[in-house]
């Protein structure tokens, strides 16, 4: 488990006498891997025996600013440094947008199109994650103990995102990243030469499980994962690097390193850095001798620390969830509560000199642990409570260490550990075992610890605000596990108080909790549920969306407040909606989140809203949402209900004044029959605290006035009939003269049929109880030509198609009673088949196979 130092590349032979020559300047690098315990174990050798004065670390120089928060004794990892800086972009409006979706020209953009840019800020996150074993962490807790100087070396966030990120990139991302290891070619031949599945089995293999003796051999060890890294490195061009942003980061690191050596010649600097960079460190600082840096170097050095002013910079906590690779962390180890538990067997063989045990026996005793625990969860899930008992535990730990041995591990490791519990625990095929099983193993080994980060800790007012918002309706926030809280919205005013949080917080997408159950106000379902089910959990991204909240106020309800505003604004503007529609909406979103100020405000402006809206269709959905609103008046706890009266009153009034717009575009008839129908919905459901009556009486007199201006509009007319008739405002024989008269032979088909589906589509059992429109379709089906038939019929499909199995047999019993049909030949389908028949249907089918072969169609059938 060694790598071969004698067929090394020129340059990485003397890369590899540049590190040491530099560690005779006092220099001492230390070539890492983002939370690896064996790095951590090495660089804690290696601060013992040099005892350095300064300590240099990886990371934004902004984060000085908080160096005294992480060497707080009250922090705990896993923790995050979250870093932030804000950037104005140019974004072209959305009529420049249009123009450039449509042209095809590849003409750059003339200085014309510049006036139509807008400015737009654009908060750019990273996060630098530190459990207990990362290197990182190790250092700053160390440089505490021996009272070196720390110092931050890497390029501000701030101009980190003038390297790497455009403006369509992803805003969020780790600063920690290892993306050219994972897909290094040399790594990849590596994998292939060990037989291993992945990147993380290689470095285990060759650097995890050395004996704790080799790995706390820290100067072959470090140059060992240079080696690794460098070999990666050279997989890669230096246009490509540049491109990326490393070049400028490692040149700022490179002036650093030199800036200090300048002014303390007597330094003793340990460089804690990620592997990947330290060739270019190496090569910068020394060739042949040690190289400082010149006026010009520390001139732009100093330039670029200034734009660390740009940074926010917080310390919050983190979890081992979030850290884990398995979910889709860019760096570091995968299951962080596995490597956790190896940290602290490497820490306690220190701390005893190898008195209690060797390190092949700590691993061993390690899997020991491991295994029973995973056993354990397992037996919780019944699927599996047969296959974790003592005799399958006892083989999955035995074949562990076996596996270990065969592989030249120095004790069984992860993957080790793995393969055993899949060999020993899993009796049915592997493919169906993909679930739950698979899922408590990695819980076991990925852990949910929370970090902690003491109250007293510089952070946004608004962070711990809601925390302790959370805290006082008894949420647990301990852990990262997703937990389940059941809300009685109606009974409970301090359940409501819950209820108004977490709408609040989900409104702004902060990701504390989503609601699985409850009823909804905004689109109407579920009203008479008196209860709301949510999931909740606190995690660091929890945390860094409030920071980034936190710009905009202290206070949860406010920023919710600001952003309404925001978006009726933009509406307005961008003329994208109806702004009764909008106003509706946000007064229901406004009334679950508790906001009274705001929703009594909208309340006394809602009437200009509807005065202003000229469209009958947002209007009736403005007033089922009104309606809603009603229906929630006692969780929502409204105090001037009579004042949604009046607004409901002024919705439907305003509605009839428009209904004369159902006879303009013809061509639209069948959305304006479902606007109709919604109106008539909307009445049918109107508060008995309304004139209910008098309102459905001014509706049909108005469709009434209106019917004869829709001559055009056969599908209107139909469904007027039919509702009017439904709701006794058209008598048996009113309606039967209508029928006759638009099923008359001088009304065109196209006319007559569309007049039809209107009353199907409103009421489609008068076709079963009405003898005169049954007649009157039967008649005029005798009277129509074969062609005229044929094109007609897909509409007289569409229209039966509105009656559902019960009302089709009816239908088809009277119209074979009508023209004498006996049951018998209403059945069309065959059940007996003589042996002429069946000898036919055979021949015929040997017939089709052998023409599909003899055109090579037998692969395409089979497709």
């Amino acid at each position: 488990m060694t790598i071969n130092h004698s067929l090394l590349p020129e340059r990485l032979s003397k890369a590899v006498e540049s590190l040491k020559a530099l560690q005779r300047e006092q220099i001492y690098f230390a070539p890492v891997r983002h939370h690896s315990p064996a790095c951590s174990y090495a660089l804690m050798q290696l601060i013992k025996e040099v005892q350095p004065t300064h300590i240099l670390i990886e990371a934004p120089s902004s984060f000085d600013t908080i160096l005294e928060q992480l060497l707080h004794i009250g922090v705990k990892p896993p923790v995050a440094v979250l870093c932030q800086t804000q950037k104005n972009i140019a974004e072209p409006t959305k009529s420049q947008y249009t123009t450039d979706q449509q042209t095809t020209s590849s003409e750059p953009k003339t200085e014309d199109n510049t006036s139509d840019l807008t400015p737009k800020s654009i908060t750019y996150s990273a996060f630098y994650p530190f459990c207990h074993y990362s290197p990182e962490w190790l250092a700053v807790q160390m440089a505490k103990k021996q009272q070196a100087n720390i110092q931050f070396i890497d390029l501000p966030w701030s101009l980190q995102t003038d390297q790497s990120i455009d403006s369509d990139s992803d805003h969020n991302r780790s600063l920690l990243s290892e993306t050219y290891l994972k897909h290094s070619q040399y790594i990849q031949r590596l994998m292939q030469k060990l037989h291993c599945r992945d990147h993380d089995e290689v470095w285990e293999h060759l650097f995890e499980l050395k004996d704790y003796d080799d790995i706390a051999d820290w100067q072959n060890f470090f140059v060992d994962t240079f080696i690794w890294c460098a070999m990666s490195r050279l997989d890669y061009s230096q246009e490509s690097l540049i491109a990326e942003g490393s070049v400028q980061r490692e040149q700022y690191m490179i002036t650093a390193i030199g800036q200090l050596k300048k002014s303390n010649p007597e330094a003793k600097i340990v460089v804690v850095t990620g592997g990947f960079h330290t060739l270019a460190l190496l090569e910068g600082l020394w060739q042949n001798q040690l190289i400082l840096p010149k006026r010009s170097d520390v001139t732009q050095f100093n330039r670029q620390r200034k734009s660390s002013t740009q940074d926010q910079t917080w310390l919050i906590r983190y979890s081992f969830d979030r850290l884990d690779a398995l979910n889709g962390y860019a760096s570091g180890m995968p299951s962080p509560a596995y490597y956790q538990t190896a940290w602290q067997a490497m820490l306690h063989y220190d701390k005893t000199a190898n008195q209690d045990q060797s390190g092949r026996k700590s691993r061993q005793q390690l899997t020991l642990t491991l295994m029973s625990e995973i056993a354990n969860k397992l037996r919780q899930q019944p699927n599996y409570n047969n296959s974790t008992g003592f005799v399958p535990l006892k083989s999955a730990i035995e074949q562990a260490t076996l596996l270990a041995d065969l592989r030249g591990h120095n004790g069984p490791g992860r993957y080790d550990l793995l393969d055993a519990i899949q060999s020993c625990f899993i009796k049915e095929s592997i493919d169906t075992a993909h679930g739950e099983f698979w899922l408590s193993v990695q819980s076991c080994l990925s852990g949910n610890l929370l970090g902690n980060v003491p109250t007293g800790t510089s952070q946004p007012p608004l962070v711990n605000d809601v925390y302790s918002t959370l805290k006082k309706y008894r949420f647990k926030l301990d852990d990262t596990n997703p937990k389940l809280t059941h809300i009685d919205i109606y009974r409970k005013p301090e359940h409501r108080q819950r209820s108004r949080f977490l709408h609040l917080m989900t409104f702004l997408n902060v990701g504390f909790a989503n609601r699985l159950d409850g009823p909804n106000y905004i689109h109407g379902q579920r009203l008479n549920v008196m209860f709301e089910d949510w999931r909740y959990a606190w995690t660091p991204m929890v945390e860094a969306r409030l920071i980034e909240l936190s710009q905009q106020g202290t206070k949860l309800e406010q920023i919710a407040i600001n952003k309404l505003q925001l978006d009726a604004e933009q509406l307005i503007h961008d003329k994208t909606g109806s702004v009764s529609l909008l106003a509706v909406e946000q007064l229901t979103q406004a009334a679950l989140m508790g906001l009274d100020d705001y929703f009594n405000d909208l309340v006394d402006k809602f009437a200009n809203f509807i005065e202003n809206d000229g469209e009958l269709d947002s209007l009736i959905s403005c007033g089922h949402r009104m309606l809603y609103l009603w229906q929630g008046r006692t969780f929502l706890q409204f105090k001037a209900t009579s004042t949604l009266l009046s607004l409901l009153t002024k919705i439907i009034k305003q509605s009839f004044f428009l209904l004369n717009k159902l006879k303009q575009h013809e061509n639209e008839q069948q959305q304006n029959l479902g606007i109709l129908l919604s109106f008539r919905d909307l009445l049918n459901h109107l508060p008995d605290e309304l004139d209910v009556d008098q309102f459905k009486q001014d509706f049909y007199l108005n469709l009434f006035r209106l019917q004869p201006e829709l001559t055009q509009a056969p599908l209107i007319r139909g469904a007027i009939d039919s509702m009017s008739y439904l709701d006794s405002y058209l008598s048996q024989s009113q309606l039967e003269n209508n029928i006759k008269i638009n099923f008359s032979l001088g009304t065109q088909n196209e006319q007559t049929i569309s007049y039809f589906i209107g009353i199907m589509q409103c009421t489609p059992e008068l076709v079963i109880h009405s003898s005169i429109l049954l007649d009157s379709l039967d008649q005029l089906l005798i009277d129509w030509s074969p062609e005229q038939f044929i094109e007609i019929l897909p509409d007289l499909r569409y229209a039966f198609s509105q009656l559902n199995p019960k009302q089709n047999a009816s239908l088809a019993e009277k119209i074979a009673k009508k023209h004498h049909i006996s049951d018998a030949d209403l059945h069309f389908q065959q059940h007996q088949f003589s042996e002429n028949q069946l000898q036919k249907a055979l021949s015929l089918e040997v017939l089709i196979t052998e023409h599909i072969k003899q055109q090579h169609l037998t692969d395409w059938f089979k497709q």
